[in-house]
């Protein structure tokens, strides 16, 4: 690669193609390769993966090396048990009105999914998802808390992309529009509730959507 990228930059890059599955469950990831393919030594890599690791998308295996880490049914429903009332608090540690770059950066990503419609691209889907998620994280004014909710959806966002080539993809596209609508209408205001309200709302029926597809993992009930 022509920059040297810095280790957040690698790190962003890898979970982002472990999150839209493009590295999808046990991939090899191997720090020679990783290092040569982003021009840094083995160090940074190293630190990559062990960040990686501590937020449950890589394995690490002496003697095995690194690899993408596999989906695990309880571990998805503890998680997102958590994260629904993690979403919760949101509601007292929010900015509101959120500011005109927030807004505008998740107004484009309304736009686009039109655009979606049209090319049936799930991997574009969940790229604007993941910055619609990235959006919201900036209106949280505890940082604590953004971190673990950060940590939460990075641990449970796959789940998603698995699914999704068996799900009605119109209809999630419409379920999307009309989250970041009503979204759209929260950070115009001043009710850090109405903006939990929302998004605990569509967490608890993405997962029931979840339950409806996946008979292979009943344990996702929470």
């Amino acid at each position: 690669m022509s920059a040297r990228l810095t280790k957040e930059e690698i790190h962003a890059q890898l979970k982002e193609q472990i999150l839209l599955l493009d590295l999808p469950a046990g991939a090899r990831l191997q720090e020679e390769r990783l290092a040569e393919h982003f021009g840094v030594s083995r160090t940074p890599i190293r630190q990559v993966l062990d960040r990686l690791e501590f937020e449950g998308l890589v394995e690490q295996i002496r003697g095995a090396g690194a690899r993408v880490s596999h989906l695990d049914a309880k571990s998805l429903r503890d998680e997102w048990a958590l994260r629904l009332r993690v979403a919760e608090l949101v509601a007292d540690f929010v900015r509101l009105p959120a500011s005109k770059d927030i807004l505008e950066r998740v107004e484009s990503i309304r736009d686009r999914l039109e655009s979606v419609r049209e090319t049936r691209d799930t991997r574009e889907l969940g790229a604007l998802y993941n910055r619609y998620h990235e959006a919201m994280l900036e209106v949280v004014s505890n940082a604590a808390l953004a971190r673990i909710h950060d940590l939460l959806y990075v641990q449970t966002a796959r789940i998603w992309m698995q699914f999704l080539p068996e799900m009605d993809l119109d209809k999630e596209i419409d379920v999307m529009a009309e989250e970041i609508d009503q979204t759209l209408g929260a950070l115009r205001g001043s009710s850090g509730a109405d903006l939990a309200r929302i998004r605990t709302e569509h967490m608890s029926r993405l997962l029931t959507r979840f339950n409806e597809q996946a008979t292979a993992w009943p344990v996702m009930q929470v």
